[in-house]
């Protein structure tokens, strides 16, 4: 009978006081020690700890597929929707198969290791990276986590935002979080973790000098958004020095992780989505959001309380969506027109981007217009 032990990824590690031969075995021939950086890694064939290079390179980017769809959108390239439907979910879930059959065969076990080490390191650091920008939404208004309200809008294809949307926008930032985990965390497996802070940074970097930065208003021709730009930078230290410390240590998370519940990743997945589901309530009935989808065909939104309902509207380039005043007082939209109570207005973009829908100088008043350039 064939018994296959238990995966333990510490005891697939050879000792690290390893010792190579150079040269015959005579006396007095020089013996070299197994470097630092290389100890208790063995590479490539069937043997093998670590996957070969251009096998953890595949994996690398399948991992960050998943920001492919925003990259394309704000490159104006493609429709956010139709790149996360045909690129990014077929290479996530090719992702998931080449490691469950890793998982499955024994293969690469410091390998199976870091993806796991990744996923949840990237979790955990996506967590800090929202507490740390969360206070100065609240005490200096700056709306940091608007945006991903907007990827929900995208990667539905709807015409506005709902708790659905809502939804499906933090589950997209969380996956995002996961998946520069898993990349770091196989190109990486036990560097320092101090790497890991270099490529959080790097990420940041890539939102700014690309044309997200345009689209989300970091940067236009009258100004450059300094302080969210930095509080953005800041917000990526926390990420990456956990995905570095979890890439570092990753057989020893893979094996702590693994004592505590058979699948970790898929129950931290599923106990992320229900909180957000909490918050968001994606299939709870919104009577206020039904109001204000139905002030006029296409997208619409009603004020309430001094901020549009729903919160985002999503328009072609120089398209126009339609805003009801159902407040009992005036208001001024930020493009200078005036609403009385139960008076219509129509709010149009021809930037794409995002735009802020104010209606006060209140911080969180009003809403946001998506003007999409892909939508015809």
């Amino acid at each position: 009978m064939l018994i296959r032990a238990a995966y333990h990824p510490l005891r697939h590690r050879v000792r690290s006081s390893a010792i190579v031969h150079v040269g015959p075995r005579q006396a007095g021939v020089q013996m070299a020690t197994v470097p630092a950086s290389t100890r208790g890694t063995v590479h490539g064939g069937a043997g093998a700890s670590i996957a070969p290079p251009p096998l953890r390179f595949v994996i690398a980017v399948a991992a960050c597929s998943s920001v492919f769809p925003l990259l394309a959108w704000v490159a104006g390239a493609a429709a956010f929707r139709t790149v996360a439907l045909v690129v990014a979910l077929p290479m996530l879930l090719g992702l998931v198969g080449v490691t469950a059959w890793m998982d499955r065969t024994g293969r690469w076990p410091d390998t199976r290791a870091a993806i796991l080490a990744g996923a949840l390191g990237g979790m955990l650091g996506t967590l800090a990276y929202d507490l740390v920008r969360v206070p100065f939404v609240y005490l200096l208004g700056l709306q940091l986590l608007a945006p991903i309200d907007s990827y929900g809008v995208l990667l539905t294809g709807a015409d506005t935002s709902s708790g659905l949307t809502m939804f499906a926008g933090w589950m997209y930032h969380v996956t995002n979080g996961i998946g520069f985990g898993i990349a770091y965390a196989v190109i990486a497996t036990r560097r320092s973790w101090g790497w890991g802070i270099a490529w959080g940074l790097f990420l940041e970097s890539v939102a700014v000098f690309s044309p997200f930065a345009a689209r989300y208003g970091l940067v236009s021709d009258a100004a450059i958004a300094w302080l969210p730009i930095a509080l953005a930078y800041g917000a990526h230290l926390p990420y990456g020095a956990i995905v570095g410390v979890f890439g570092q240590r990753a057989p020893e998370v893979a094996v702590t992780a693994r004592t505590w519940v058979r699948a970790p990743v898929l129950v931290a997945i599923v106990a992320i989505a229900i909180v957000i589901a909490v918050f968001t309530r994606p299939l709870v009935p919104d009577a206020d959001w039904d109001r204000g989808t139905a002030v006029a065909d296409g997208p619409s939104a009603v004020i309430l309380g001094g901020s549009l309902v729903p919160a985002w509207l999503r328009v072609p380039v120089d398209g126009c969506a339609t805003v009801e005043n159902g407040d009992a007082t005036a208001a001024r939209l930020s493009t200078g027109a005036s609403m009385e109570p139960g008076a219509i207005a129509q709010v149009c973009g021809s930037r794409p981007g995002t735009t802020r829908v104010r209606v006060n100088d209140v911080p969180f008043a009003g809403g946001w217009l998506l003007v999409d350039p892909t939508l015809p």
